[in-house]
């Protein structure tokens, strides 16, 4: 989400018009070309919801502050980007399931209303928010924060986001919210868990661990050659790939870490836009 507090009121007068532009059909054509899915698919689009709020509520806030502090790694903000997007895809299944939500067509999703988004919107601010919420590197979201300014400013942050969230489906409805936010997430988050890339992504990875020569390392291969011994658990190279698949965030610190040095995250999906159809 923007905020406009930041930007001038000519600034603001174009965002506004960018937003007035915006209509469903290009936040599903943005799904379609970007995450090759069908929008309408219930599944797909809460993995990618669950990735947009993520990506808005958690990781776009003083997190990365946090993260470029030193206080959290890159294997760190792998393993927590992705049990997070895990803990929000849960819940927008127990809140769809909650409210009889069996597809992302307008006619299923024609019975929710910004209040009932605002159901939504609250339980995942109170489990986002919680002082007391455990991170997958053993501490809670308190001790990351180390001081109730800092938490105070998080929480601050997610309120207004996910307050953004909610006030967008009052303002267009419930289904262009969230075919916004699953945009964002098809296009923001192509290198993450839980995107429909990241089984390509992992697949094509692994393969490259056991190829010195692969494009990926670069010139004689030098960046594989820096890397170093691997940790135990990434030789096993079966278990990798599975828990890379079902929960990244069950790696231990060595092999996350080792992971995101070895560049994971730059090894560009191969995903392709679905072909046109043709005509009869």
């Amino acid at each position: 989400m923007i905020n406009a507090d930041y930007e001038s009121p000519e600034v603001q007068r174009m965002i506004q018009e960018a937003q007035e532009a915006m209509t469903e059909e290009l936040f599903e054509e943005a799904i379609r070309t970007r995450a090759n899915v069908e929008p309408d698919d219930l599944t797909t689009l809460l993995d990618l919801l669950a990735l947009g709020i993520t990506n808005g509520a958690w990781r776009n806030s003083c997190v990365e502050n946090w993260h470029a502090d030193g206080r959290l790694s890159d294997g760190d903000m792998m393993r927590i980007n992705s049990h997070t997007t895990d803990g929000i895809r849960r819940r927008l299944t127990g809140w769809t399931t909650e409210y009889g939500i069996t597809s992302a067509e307008a006619s299923a999703l024609a019975q929710v209303d910004a209040e009932d988004a605002g159901v939504l919107a609250t339980r995942l601010f109170r489990w986002l928010t919680n002082p007391r919420r455990k991170l997958p590197t053993g501490i809670t979201l308190g001790e990351l924060a180390r001081t109730g300014e800092d938490l105070a400013e998080y929480q601050d942050h997610a309120d207004r986001t996910l307050g953004g969230f909610v006030g967008l489906m009052e303002d267009k409805g419930v289904r262009f919210g969230l075919l916004r936010t699953a945009s964002h997430g098809a296009l923001s988050c192509a290198r993450w868990w839980a995107h429909p890339a990241w089984l390509d992504l992992v697949e094509r990875f692994v393969s490259a661990l056991d190829e010195p020569t692969h494009s990926h390392w670069g010139p004689d291969g030098q960046w594989r050659t820096k890397l170093g011994v691997e940790p135990v658990s990434v030789q096993d190279r079966h278990t990798l790939r599975a828990t890379l698949l079902a929960a990244p965030w069950k790696l231990d610190g060595d092999a996350a870490e080792w992971i995101t040095n070895a560049g994971i995250g730059y090894m560009s999906p191969t995903i392709t836009p679905p072909s046109a159809p043709t005509s009869n």
